[in-house]
């Protein structure tokens, strides 16, 4: 095997592990960890093209449309693992809309892993020309254009290579932090979906109700395992369905919460309380107790959700939200007895505090 050939199979192995570990981390919505291939990606398109490409995420934080930026050949490039037509459109559209274009007279893509076979035609394109066929690139593109070139830069492409993915395997992902990054992605993933931006008229009242800056009131909610769906389980055990429907509340520090109908509490002049049966129960008349209806609070946490689909399903056109029942075979972390809010009474939510709850005679 040549010394050019041995450079081309490293780099193509390189060019494999790369992109495999972009997609894992994708996969945890850890779309951030990409950043760090904008350096890499950077050195090996100017060594191909002999451009003075630069990060302009080092000049200006999450710069938009655009990822590198080259002044001198009036060129940019967008560094991204997302292959889609869509993905490409918002990029054109933001790039106009930002008006790069009076600086830089073309725009790349380069996709860190495999392109589509075949892109329509980009619509909005202005001022600037686009050819797909020329200007989205991936890696096998870039192995393509590699071949040519002299062995000193296929030497030095092999080296940067190296460098960056043994930095990358040396690193040890913290589990805390990859837990942080996830759930505020998939946070972040909710309230885009599942929110409506309210009037100033009812910002007010979504302080007491905030069930109301939600799209829809309910929510068709389904274990990863379930199988019965749209058909009503028979559970003699007492155990919760496979699917159900959930009125939402709100969002809470740690996920999503839902909120049901619940019974009737008691409490003492000492703020202890305790529940009363749901059929005759005497203490129910004792006057040394407050009678007070209340409602469960549900919370389903980020780390349970697995995937929201916002097709609404034909029978209730309702969304469903697809979550592992990871708690005593149950999708919450914790159910919560409390009062709604309400803006007739301005009443804030109130939970009941559950060293307080005592059993009462």
């Amino acid at each position: 095997m040549s010394e050019r050939e041995n450079f081309i199979k490293i780099i193509s192995e390189h060019f494999s592990i790369w992109e495999v570990r972009l997609q894992n981390l994708s996969s945890l919505n850890l779309y951030d960890a990409n950043s760090f291939s904008e350096y890499t990606i950077t050195e090996i398109l100017n060594l191909i093209f002999g451009y003075s490409l630069e990060n302009l995420n080092l000049l200006k934080m999450n710069f938009p449309a655009i990822d590198l930026g080259d002044k001198i050949n009036s060129l940019c490039v967008q560094v991204t693992t997302t292959k889609s037509r869509k993905k490409i459109q918002d990029t054109i559209d933001k790039f106009l809309e930002q008006k790069l274009n009076a600086t830089y007279s073309e725009i790349f893509i380069v996709v860190l892993g495999k392109k589509q076979r075949k892109y329509s035609q980009f619509q909005n394109l202005g001022s600037i020309s686009f050819d797909p066929d020329n200007q989205i690139l991936d890696f096998r593109d870039l192995l393509r254009l590699i071949q040519s070139k002299p062995i000193s830069t296929l030497e030095r492409i092999v080296k940067i290579l190296q460098s960056e993915n043994s930095t990358s395997n040396k690193t040890k992902a913290n589990p805390n932090e990859i837990k942080i990054k996830k759930n505020l992605a998939t946070k972040r993933k909710l309230q885009k979906a599942l929110l409506r931006k309210l009037e100033r008229s009812d910002w007010e009242l979504s302080w007491y109700e905030p069930w109301i800056g939600f799209v829809y009131s309910q929510i068709l909610i389904r274990s990863v395992d379930d199988i019965s769906w749209p058909n009503s389980e028979e559970n003699s055990t007492g155990e919760i369905s496979s699917w159900f429907k959930g009125n939402f509340s709100e969002f809470y520090e740690n996920g999503i919460e839902l909120i049901t109908h619940g019974g009737r509490a008691i409490f003492d002049e000492n703020g202890n309380w305790d529940l009363l049966d749901t059929f005759y129960d005497k203490r129910e008349n004792n006057p040394k107790y407050e009678v007070k209806n209340y409602n469960l609070f549900l919370r389903i946490p980020f780390d349970y959700i697995v995937e929201l689909d916002m097709d609404t399903d034909p029978y209730d056109g309702l969304p469903t939200m697809f979550v592992k029942y990871e708690k005593n075979n149950m999708p919450y972390e914790s159910i919560l007895y409390g009062i709604p809010g309400s803006y007739n009474l301005r009443r804030l939510k109130y939970i009941f505090d559950n060293e307080f709850r005592k059993l009462l005679e």
